[in-house]
């Protein structure tokens, strides 16, 4: 009775195995098979994903959204209704608060802020506070002054603002300013 339990577990064993080195090798021959196909253009991008998004943008852009996208009458202004749903579908979003002091010269007018290509507000009163969100583009425009400007970035110590960094000093003169993409923590 031993006996035969040995015989039919060797049987088995040795069934298993041979099926397990007949995978193996299928599984090899499948490898080399696919890879040779990799080499090949036409058979690449059937193939890999990675060939097929070679190229395209995966994401939308941080700054492109339905309220950015205005429409333009024959003046090429943004209409009044238009800014009101590019407001409203913004509030929807969590923003941050930024201060951005002018130092020098003396606060005019003349510098202007921009946020995503909009005017936002001058630095008359020496400084603008506003409210950024993820994405935004920020930009200082004093291509009006003549004198050498100078701005401190004030994020208000807030750990959620990424960029633009707590405390940077930029200076220009009759030239644009970037500060930046705003980037929060999420």
């Amino acid at each position: 009775m031993e006996n035969r339990n040995n015989r039919f577990r060797r049987k088995y064993i040795i069934t298993i195995d041979r099926l397990l080195i007949r995978l193996t090798t299928i599984a090899v021959i499948l490898l080399v098979v696919v890879q040779a196909l990799l080499l090949h253009a036409d058979t690449r991008k059937y193939l890999s994903l990675v060939d097929k998004l070679e190229g395209e943008q995966l994401t939308s852009p941080p700054t492109m959204y339905a309220a950015d996208i205005s429409r333009v009458d024959s003046n090429k202004i943004m209409t009044t209704v238009d800014k009101v749903i590019a407001k409203s579908i913004r509030s929807l979003r969590s923003g941050q608060e930024i201060t951005i002091r002018m130092i020098t010269p003396a606060a005019t007018g003349d510098g202007l802020l921009t946020i995503n290509g909009e005017v936002v507000g001058n630095f008359a009163k020496g400084n603008i506070e506003f409210t950024v969100y993820n994405g935004d583009y920020i930009e200082i425009d004093v291509t009006k002054l003549t004198r050498p400007a100078q701005f401190i970035i004030d994020t208000h110590k807030n750990d959620r603002i990424l960029s633009p960094l707590d405390g940077i000093l930029l200076q220009s003169r009759s030239n644009v300013i970037v500060v930046g993409k705003v980037i929060l923590k999420r």
